[in-house]
């Protein structure tokens, strides 16, 4: 990369963006909804007049386009600037500012109206609201943001230049105003922001009713990994990382005014408005609880925005050392703050505006990398010739995928896989292990799984024996499917192939098996193998939370074979912070369990398979009241491993090496394994056979002739 200075160049994208691109303006409003960027009204730098123009920028080519209603829809709102911009649904929700009067295009009036752009028609929309003793006052340069279905108006000056010290609340399905409660503090665009989540995380936020609820959560624990009490079994242990789920209007969602002020010595303060149903302790002070090795300098007409569970905070430094725009964020579950340094793009130039594209993790700073920051400040102005994309999620900053069933569903998905009853198919592992598997469900959820049974189903006349030279020599370490024997061979470790099949049947990563670092790595490798995006998804959200400083190679390694830069980026950082550590003597081991990275530490206690365990088919053939052969153990694919002492010599395995469970088991070979499956199914049909015959009932045993 051209002109890399540091690591923190690796996270910022420079673009110069086409078309036609918005003209120098003050106190335009941005706001990001799906792809396309949008600006709205402001006044021209250059001729000093307000404007209503409406711009998008498409945020995967760069080009920009002016958008002009058609002559038979509704005309776009009268000219303003320093209104307020929110994004409601695919709607943008626009308020007051200061725009011309009725009477005379060069006097000026504040205004109080409320309209809409809907994004997918492109059309506006006006709102008549009846007068009530809840209607917002005309007012300019204040704060908005939507919780719920709810939009809340905090500050801002009137005409006279004075602060407004109250906070209204618009409904979005009623579309009148609802509610106004007192704010004694001096917020507006120059020095505050106002934000609220804009979709569901399952980390408690601070303020929230579920941090409130969240009675069991310890504060120096990972909030996006816990563990939890296995619902259908209370013996066993499952993980829960964070998730994500679509915004519901019904629910309203602490909004968090952060304002900082007298910028020679920044004092800085954080309310909370909570919903009309925390009366009367509806606006809560947190100003003394926030923290962090480094606090934010004093920002100027600041920009927020909420990505996971933290507040991105981002502005124009000014100071007599410091003249650049900066990015900060706070984490929301401790309220610690840490600085997101974006690298030598943003210390150069003038960059004037932040706003986040949520979808990608990205924070994009709109303004002209060869200009002067001081000289456009002193305009106020804002341009739109270049953007710089900063990676949140290099960051540990971004939105965890969501969940797609209950912890209930989850669990009754692993009894399915734990019950041989339901398996018309087996799974063999590298190492000689089978796993009784029902085919409906690997087909239905690994899309090559069911390619390879239409293959087999093609060709039936093939045995498996013609099948045993072409997996010695396939270099391409898929999956093969013998069809006669009804068996895949899977060319993984059978404690990964476990781990892969619960995935399947579970569709998320909820056990002990599946949350060690090794084992994740080659899941995120399986997923990027056979194209499984969700898989993907998950084990890089896994990894976020199990990066170390003895993990971090192991995690770079596979991030960079998979494509996963942001994950690249940051366990980087690790082993570089790592690095640093021994060169001043100390001994990075002693911060093994520490997640100094993610806001907070956790704890890490290594998990060791024990490799003596049976496998479930074999088990299926003994009955419950037989002892077990010498040396084997049931096995199960829900719950806890039993723990071994395990050597603090032996270094992190690698990614590209496979079955590294220890200790390790001796590995048949493929020769072997494949001549004898037809032989092994048909011993262990006839222990069936005797089994039933031997006992008080019948057993039935799921595979076909």
């Amino acid at each position: 990369m051209p002109g890399l200075q540091s690591i923190a160049d690796l996270t910022t994208q420079l673009r110069t963006t086409t078309g036609e691109v918005p003209p120098p303006l003050v106190g335009a409003s941005t706001t990001v909804v799906n792809n396309s960027l949008y600006v709205f009204a402001g006044r021209t730098v250059s001729s000093r007049r307000m404007t209503n123009d409406l711009y998008v920028l498409d945020l995967e080519s760069f080009i920009w386009s002016r958008f002009i209603p058609p002559p038979d829809s509704e005309p776009a709102p009268k000219s303003r600037y320093f209104h307020s911009a929110s994004v409601y649904q695919d709607k943008i929700v626009f308020f007051g500012g200061m725009g011309y009067s009725r009477t005379s295009t060069e006097g000026l009036c504040a205004l109080d109206d409320v309209c809409w752009l809907d994004t997918i028609t492109m059309e506006w929309h006006y709102i008549e609201s009846l007068p009530t003793l809840f209607n917002a006052r005309p007012r300019y340069a204040h704060l908005s943001t939507v919780s719920g279905n709810k939009l809340i108006i905090v500050g801002g000056q009137d005409l006279n230049n004075q602060y407004i010290s109250e906070i209204n609340v618009f409904d979005l399905e009623l579309l009148q105003w609802v509610q106004v409660c007192p704010f004694e503090r001096q917020c507006g665009a120059y020095r505050s922001v106002s934000v609220s989540p804009s979709s569901s995380c399952s980390v408690p936020l601070f303020g929230s009713r579920s941090w409130e609820e969240e009675t069991s959560y310890e504060g120096d624990k990972n909030p996006n990994i816990q563990r939890r009490q296995s619902i259908l079994n209370k013996n066993n242990t499952l993980f829960r990382l964070s998730y994500s789920s679509p915004p519901v209007t019904s629910v309203e969602n602490p909004v968090y005014i952060y304002s900082n002020y007298n910028f020679t010595d920044v004092k800085r303060e954080l309310q909370l408005f909570c919903s009309p149903n925390a009366a009367p302790n509806r606006v809560q002070d947190h100003s003394t609880g926030m923290s962090g090795t480094a606090l934010p300098p004093g920002l100027r007409f600041p920009t927020g925005h909420i990505l996971g569970h933290h507040m991105i905070l981002a502005g124009t430094c000014l100071t007599p050392s410091t003249q650049m725009f900066q990015l900060w964020a706070l984490n929301l579950t401790n309220l610690v703050w840490t600085r997101i340094d974006s690298g030598a793009i943003l210390s150069s130039g003038s960059w004037n505006r932040g706003i986040l594209h949520e979808a990608s993790s990205r924070f994009l700073v709109l303004g002209n990398r060869d200009r002067s920051l001081l000289d456009d400040y002193n305009h106020r102005q804002v341009n739109f010739d270049h953007l710089a994309t900063v990676d949140t999620e290099a960051f540990g900053i971004y939105i965890p995928p969501a969940s797609t069933c209950a912890p209930i569903a989850q669990e009754l998905g692993l009894s399915v896989l734990n019950d041989p009853v339901m398996a018309d198919f087996e799974i063999l592992s590298a190492d000689g292990k089978m796993f009784p598997v029902n085919s409906l469900v690997l087909s239905e959820r690994w899309p090559y799984f069911a390619e390879m049974m239409v293959k087999a189903a093609e060709t039936p006349d093939v045995h498996d024996e013609e099948l045993k030279e072409k997996i010695e020599h396939d270099s391409s370490k898929l999956a093969t499917i013998c069809p006669k024997s009804r068996t895949m061979f899977f060319p993984e470790s059978h404690v990964t192939t476990l781990a892969f099949l619960q995935y399947i049947y579970s569709d998320h990563l909820l056990t002990s098996e599946q949350h060690q670092p090794h084992i994740l790595c080659q899941l995120l490798l399986l997923s990027d193998m056979y194209d499984l995006v969700r898989l993907k998804e998950l084990a890089t959200h896994a990894l976020h939370q199990m990066l170390t400083m003895t993990t971090a190679s192991q995690i770079y390694e596979t991030a960079a074979l998979t494509g996963r830069t942001s994950l690249q980026i940051r366990a980087l950082k690790v082993m570089i912070s790592a690095k640093k550590m021994m060169q001043r003597g100390i001994n990075p081991a002693e911060f093994t369990g520490r997640r100094e990275f993610n806001g907070a530490n956790r704890d890490d206690h290594p998990i060791v398979v024990d490799n003596s365990r049976m496998s479930m088919l074999d088990e299926a053939m003994i009955p419950p009241s037989s002892p077990l052969p010498h040396g084997m153990v049931r096995a199960h694919t829900v719950g806890p491993v039993p723990q071994q002492p395990s050597s603090p010599m032996l270094p992190p395995p690698s990614p590209g090496m496979r079955s590294k469970s220890p200790p390790p088991t001796p590995k048949a070979s493929k020769s072997n394994t494949l001549s004898n499956l037809v032989s092994r199914n048909n011993q262990k049909k006839m222990a069936a056979k005797q089994y039933a015959a031997n006992g008080s009932g019948t057993m039935y045993f799921p595979f076909r002739s």
